[in-house]
């Protein structure tokens, strides 16, 4: 009995081995994927160019910007203020602007090249009019700078004014999800603090109510 005991706890240790190995080995490809996806995608070549934010941004902590904006607070960067990539690595994108570095986490929707150079342009662009500033509503000219949302508002006015929600619907978070999966849903979510969100409402791709949850 004592024997047989033996016999299944090795056949154990030997599964648990086997299962670690396993799971450093996948690991490692990730890692190795990622570094090659940005290397593939072309973006790296960005590094000491000058590009500018397609969607406002707000810093918090050590200049930290994530994919998603809270709906006010921290240090606010308009939209196409000129940013000058430092470094690109699959966890975050450091840049300069205003003479003060930040840090984008969390931008990269998945693996390989395409999709690294897709979630590069979620947030950036090299050419300045292509971020779409002449286009916004002269009314909400000023909301749009200072990063302030008014029903009436477009999706893409939306996105100048406040950056990317953090949920469509109250479940779906938007950290996987392209501009265009964004702009295609009509209940943005962004994160008023921990516990309070605001829900932007739109019917026919302007924003109809603004709600606190």
């Amino acid at each position: 009995m004592i024997k047989k005991l033996q016999q299944i706890a090795f056949v154990r240790k030997q599964a648990m081995c086997r299962d670690r190995w396993f799971i450093l080995l996948i690991l490692i490809f990730l890692a190795h994927l990622g570094c090659e996806s940005i290397k593939g995608s072309g973006i790296k070549e960005l590094e000491g160019q000058t590009v500018f934010n397609r969607v406002s941004f707000r810093a918090h902590g050590a200049n930290t910007i994530k994919s998603a904006n809270p709906f006010s607070g921290g240090v606010f960067i308009p939209p196409g203020t000129e940013c000058s990539i430092k470094a690109i690595s699959t966890k975050e994108i450091k840049f300069i602007a205003t003479e003060v570095e930040y840090i984008l986490t969390g931008w990269r929707m998945g693996y390989g090249g395409v999709n690294t150079r897709v979630s590069f342009y979620k947030f950036f662009s090299q050419d300045k009019e292509a971020v779409g500033l002449d286009r916004v509503n002269s009314d909400f000219r000023e909301s749009v700078l200072a990063g302030i949302a008014e029903v009436g508002m477009t999706k893409g006015e939306v996105l100048l004014s406040l950056g990317y929600p953090a949920y469509l619907g109250k479940k779906n978070s938007t950290t996987d999800d392209s501009r265009a999966a964004i702009l295609a849903n009509d209940h943005w979510y962004y994160l008023r603090d921990k516990r309070k969100k605001v829900l932007l409402q739109f019917k026919g791709g302007v924003i109809t109510e603004i709600l606190e949850q």
